[in-house]
């Protein structure tokens, strides 16, 4: 018999009643808000029923939920004039309003609605005074889509990035709650019972009924499945998965110039390929890392909130420091919190779930379910997103370090600029988390610049000790693989994973996850019928064309580290090259050295496509890949 399941953190219950949200549903949304929303009358449109300390938006029923996010209900022209609104968003360094209505709700609810718009005010207005506005339509006491609400997240996230944000819908409870609370799950990698708990905290009644918390736990579901980047049947993350899939699930992800940037390029590959460049090249640290060190900051700096809101209200019990915990660290102690009563599915979920955490493994021991563990892919939806951006040139993180001073318009292409976020908060946790993450940049300028120091090996050194690295036949050491084992734990279950990627000073360690992650695929980059294909026909130009986008774009980013190494160091660019083969072929090192049309392949690829230079030289580039 099975045990019973407990949760460390209680399942959040919805605000309604069963009967009385079969009572919403039963009556037409205009006939319902003509009889019980109170008319001109109604309490959200307008501040006489609320206390100052609910008005964080002077005239409108608002509160802060985090230091960047506020809820608040839906404004109007009539409280936008009166109230001088937009001089209040300006003075809170709001830059964005999302709107979660459709034109036309609630039209019997205080002051007409905009003719224009169909809202109770008019967009233009905000875009006017530099504010931008952003519409998701969600039905009133509903649900979207969850690639509709992943789609309303990304853009949440990228406003946050600009300046603070105003959420709302007609009362700023529901849909508003649940938009904030996926986009908490989104960034912290919170559970969502901890996610909901938050939000209601800091605007209570949110999130109003059964529907709405069993979508935030959908989403939650949803993205534990996108998230693993290293797949390992041993640990929790036990699905491989294809190259094109992982491409789908990072479209889906990733938002902004870094989704364009990496439409067709793997994201984990890209920044350790740029990382090693960086540090054989002897470059201070790119855009990149400066990105990802900034989100760690804001995303530690967020998460100590909700780890001391929910400590204080007694839904987390206080924890050591030096503890563990299952989601980011940010004070999450179990991402098993299946919602009671009206979501019985905790066995069913269990054998079908794709990731688990550490108290979820401690949960389960005795189930004994390690012959479950194997999954078919065919089950999970392929979530790609079809004719989205333009196919672009393939990104080559080399030719963008290389150009320090960005002056030549054909590296433009080339060059990722992820925008840091300029954390716009008078939280004292925020600025101490900015100056850690100032400390940590400064660290890694300190020791990546090798050239610069004369007890650290030079460039040219540094450059054949990675090549060295990349070129290794036999299997790593102890200390390495350990190493590389926590990065790839820390990348499934943080997003802070990714700064401590761009960290690592080890090149050994770095090679390893590069590889390793090439040879877990379920399939291999270039199957047989692709180094087929490729032998055909060897002397022609641009070889790599007839393959896929994926594989081809993914395959010229790793030709452009293995040319800066080999440009340093020319006598090992056979042996890297053949390390490269055996992990887009996943053939053994004797069958990859009888590849010699494959081998003549990628040599002419590198050369046309990263002719060498000097590692402090800007580089020229000689024809389109």
């Amino acid at each position: 018999m099975m045990p019973t399941l407990t949760s460390h953190i209680p399942v959040p219950r919805p605000s309604y009643s069963q009967a009385r949200e079969n009572l919403v549903k039963a009556i037409p949304p205009k006939l319902l808000c003509l009889l019980a929303c109170g008319g001109i009358d109604c309490r959200y449109e307008g501040p006489l029923c609320w206390k100052l300390n609910q008005q964080v938006i002077r005239g409108l029923f608002s509160s802060w939920v985090t230091d960047d996010i506020i809820a608040m209900a839906r404004p109007s022209n009539h409280l936008i004039e009166k109230y001088n609104i937009i001089d209040q968003f300006q003075r809170l360094n709001i830059k964005s309003v999302i709107n979660m209505q459709f034109p036309g709700e609630h039209a019997h609810c205080g002051p007409p609605l905009d003719p224009e718009s169909g809202f109770s005010y008019s967009p233009q207005i905000l875009m006017d005074n530099e504010i931008f506005f952003y519409n998701f339509g969600m039905p009133d006491f509903g649900v979207s889509s969850l690639v509709g609400m992943i789609d309303a997240v990304k853009v949440l996230t990228f406003a946050v990035k600009e300046g603070r944000v105003a959420v709302h819908c007609h009362a700023g409870l529901g849909r508003t709650g649940v938009l904030i609370a996926c986009y908490l799950i989104y960034t912290l990698r919170i559970s969502p019972s901890e996610a909901v708990h938050f939000v209601r905290i800091k605007r209570p009644h949110s999130i109003q009924t059964r529907a709405q918390i069993s979508q935030v736990f959908d989403f939650a579901r949803l993205l534990s499945t996108q998230l693993v980047q290293y797949p390992d049947l041993r640990l929790r993350h036990g699905v491989p998965f294809t190259l094109q899939h992982y491409l789908n699930r990072q479209a889906l992800l990733l938002h902004g110039q870094e989704a364009r940037k990496l439409r067709h390029t793997p994201k984990v590959v890209y920044l350790l390929c740029v990382h090693l460049s960086c540090l054989a090249l002897g470059l201070p640290p790119p855009p990149e890392v400066h990105a990802e060190l900034e989100k760690r900051s804001a995303l530690r700096a967020l998460s100590s909130t909700v780890k001391e809101t929910l400590v204080s209200k007694q839904y987390l019990p206080l924890l050591r420091e030096n503890r563990k915990c299952s989601w980011t660290g940010s004070g999450s102690v179990s991402s098993w919190d299946e919602p009671l009563g009206f979501l019985e599915r905790k066995r069913e979920v269990l054998l079908d779930k794709r990731s688990y955490s550490d108290s979820d493994l401690s949960k389960i021991a005795d189930l004994k379910l390690s012959s479950y563990c194997t999954f078919a892919l065919g089950n999970e939806k392929n979530w790609c997103v079809q004719d989205l951006i333009r196919a672009d040139l393939p990104v080559s993180p080399v030719h963008a370090l290389r150009s320090s001073d960005h002056q030549s318009a054909k590296m433009e292409p080339y060059t990722l600029n992820i925008t840091t976020s300029n954390m716009k908060t008078g939280s004292n946790c925020a600025k101490r988390s900015k100056c850690t993450a100032k400390k940590t940049l400064l660290k890694y300028n300190s020791n990546n610049e090798l050239h610069r120091n004369p007890h650290h090996p030079s460039p040219t050194s540094m450059a054949r000790h990675i090549a060295k690295a990349m070129a290794e036949q036999g299997p790593p050491g102890e200390t390495v693989l350990q190493r590389s084992a926590l990065l790839q734990e820390e990348l499934n279950s943080s997003e802070c994973g990714w700064a401590l990627l761009v960290t690592e000073l080890d090149p050994h360690v770095l090679c390893c996850l590069l590889w390793t992650w090439l040879e877990k695929l379920r399939d291999p980059v270039l199957s047989a019928e692709d180094v087929e294909k490729l032998s055909v026909g060897t002397g022609k130009r641009r070889k790599l064309i007839v393959l896929k986008k994926g594989q081809r774009h993914t395959i010229y980013c790793l030709l452009s580290c293995v040319s800066t190494m080999t440009s340093l160091c020319p006598h090992r660019e056979d042996a890297v090259l053949h390390r490269l083969m055996r992990a887009l072929t996943r053939r053994p090192q004797k069958d990859v050295e009888n590849l010699t049309s494959l081998m003549k392949v990628l040599k002419s690829s590198m050369r046309e496509t990263f002719p060498s230079c000097r590692p402090t030289g800007t580089c020229s580039r000689s024809g389109t890949p």
